[in-house]
């Protein structure tokens, strides 16, 4: 297989993917809403490579004359078949809506989800967090338990570097992601948490769903210290409406303070509302709390 290195900037971070060369017949499948996807692979070690060796500084966002800037983190995970390439933007986008958010040192990381056969998909390999087995998603969904494990280690195992690399604490680090990343975004956030765990800064999940929902095991400490923003489109015939409506309920329920929601749209990454106002939930709820 023909594989390609690239160099992907995310803010005052660059990271180094591993993208194979996609065949024609993995281009195909239900979840994707692009035309062009490339596929990442995690690197051996099943780490996202922050170090200095390939993590630069970009002069429009560091200020060296301020060297004591409050650092923060920022993880969002795509979607099913996509590639941290889709949501790598939002590294420019979130600091043009919100300047505040340039006055912090944030460090952007857009992990990449494993290749998996995905069953509803005849078995299909791509890029993708966990298994699905119905579509379109709604709330009697069956779950996948040990992949959506295995992405919530993998989130774990990056906030770890975060924290030993880069004297980033979990309460500086917001949580986020879209569709099939936003499912793992939220279990990594809320649910069965190690106890005495430090509570996240925020999560997002845009167009997600909330997995194990029959299993929710939320801290008190998780509950009250990550807010969450919630984006939905109300015509998603993907992942559909009820999702978020149901996760919302399910998450006020234990105490999780929620901004949810919903658009005009279907299935959509690129909503330019949706990326408002999430840069809003940055800029007026969590930025705030990190500088503090």
């Amino acid at each position: 297989t023909t594989t390609t290195t690239t160099t992907t900037t995310i803010g005052s971070r660059q990271i180094a993917v591993t993208a194979p060369a996609p065949s024609s017949s993995s281009r195909s499948h239900p979840h994707n809403n692009r035309n062009d996807v490339v596929y990442a692979q995690k690197n051996e070690n099943d780490e996202i490579p922050i170090d200095d060796n390939n993590a630069t500084t970009t002069p429009d966002n560091i200020n060296s004359s301020s060297p004591s800037r409050e650092k923060a983190a920022i993880i969002f995970l795509h979607g099913l078949g996509d590639s941290p390439d889709g949501w790598s933007s939002l590294a420019e986008a979130l600091p043009n809506l919100r300047p505040s958010l340039a006055d912090l040192d944030i460090t952007y990381v857009f992990p990449p989800a494993n290749m998996i056969g995905i069953t509803v998909n005849g078995g299909e390999k791509m890029p993708g967090w966990f298994d699905v087995f119905d579509w379109p998603i709604g709330v009697d969904a069956k779950d996948d338990p040990k992949g959506l494990a295995m992405s919530v280690k993998r989130i774990e195992k990056i906030v770890t570097q975060l924290q030993t690399e880069e004297n980033i604490d979990p309460s500086h680090i917001v949580l986020g992601g879209f569709s099939q990343g936003g499912a793992v975004a939220l279990m990594a956030a809320y649910n069965r948490r190690k106890k005495g765990a430090i509570p996240f800064a925020g999560c997002i999940c845009m167009s997600g769903w909330l997995p194990m929902k029959d299993y929710l095991d939320v801290s008190e400490e998780s509950a009250s210290g990550t807010p969450l923003f919630w984006a939905h489109g109300q015509y998603d015939d993907k992942i559909l409406a009820e999702q978020q409506m149901y996760g919302v309920n399910k998450l006020e329920g234990v105490g999780v303070d929620v901004t949810a929601i919903s658009y005009p749209v279907g299935h959509e990454s690129s909503n330019y509302e949706e990326i408002d106002d999430m840069a809003g939930f940055f800029g007026g709820g969590v930025c705030p709390s990190w500088g503090g």
